[in-house]
């Protein structure tokens, strides 16, 4: 079974095409976990209409870091893998998605976690987006399969859960940058890749209000803060909604 978790904040506007496309899962086994960091809009009214678990950050007025949401989930989980994903990620065809990538652990016992390739979803497409997007995709592909860097950007990201418990889940300490830190300690109990069989959608609504070359420059900074010094760089992560 595929336990599907979904850090949430705030995320009225998004969440319901999430569970849609969620819901084309038809009988494949799966749960849905949102874990939830004091939303103060119609997010949990939301998630109450799909009958998903729910996981309640219990310290109000204290920003919940993406590594404490992610573990909270984690915790709630009881399948063999954890699929991680934003609150404004779709498939395109999540059934046949999932099915494929289940393949793809089936035939890799030594794989131990995987993201995929992101692409922007049409209704939220810039132009700009497609010049961006693109090389990010190739470097992750580059860095990961070829030179084993094990990063990759936090959008889509599954784990085999024994493998993720056994590496210690996300650096709850980290204000950004977790993903990456854990892929980082899961490549060395088990093999991580960048699968290219499958595309996560999302709205790419960071870049577009901060914008693509800042956002570069952020992720470069936090990426190497984490990487050498073990701590991010910034002493907050941006909220976009």
């Amino acid at each position: 079974m595929i336990s599907i978790i979904i850090p949430t904040l705030n995320e009225e506007k998004y969440l319901e095409d999430t569970f849609k496309s969620l819901a084309k899962l038809g009988d494949l086994p799966h749960e849905i976990i949102i874990s939830d960091g004091g939303s103060t809009d119609h997010t949990l009214d939301i998630v109450k209409r799909y009958n998903a678990k729910i996981v309640i950050w219990d310290k109000p007025g204290v920003r919940q870091t993406f590594g404490q949401a992610k573990n909270a989930g984690a915790a709630a989980a009881t399948g063999e893998y954890l699929l991680f994903m934003d609150a404004d990620v779709v498939l395109k065809n999540p059934r046949l998605d999932l099915e494929i990538i289940l393949q793809k652990f089936e035939h890799e016992p030594m794989l131990g976690a995987l993201s995929v390739p992101l692409k922007v979803r049409p209704e939220y497409a810039e132009l700009r987006d497609y010049f961006f997007i693109e090389p990010l995709n190739w470097w992750y592909l580059i860095s990961n399969n070829i030179f084993n860097f094990a990063t990759a950007s936090g959008e889509f990201q599954m784990f085999r859960a024994d493998l993720f418990r056994k590496a210690g889940g996300f650096n709850e300490t980290l204000i950004a940058g977790e993903d990456n830190d854990v892929f980082h300690r899961m490549s060395k109990v088990g093999k991580f890749t960048i699968f290219a069989g499958v595309y996560a959608y999302h709205s790419c609504r960071r870049p577009h209000k901060i914008g693509w070359f800042k956002l570069y420059l952020m992720w470069a900074k936090n990426g190497l803060s984490v990487t050498f010094r073990d701590k991010a760089a910034y002493k907050e992560w941006t909220v976009v909604r």
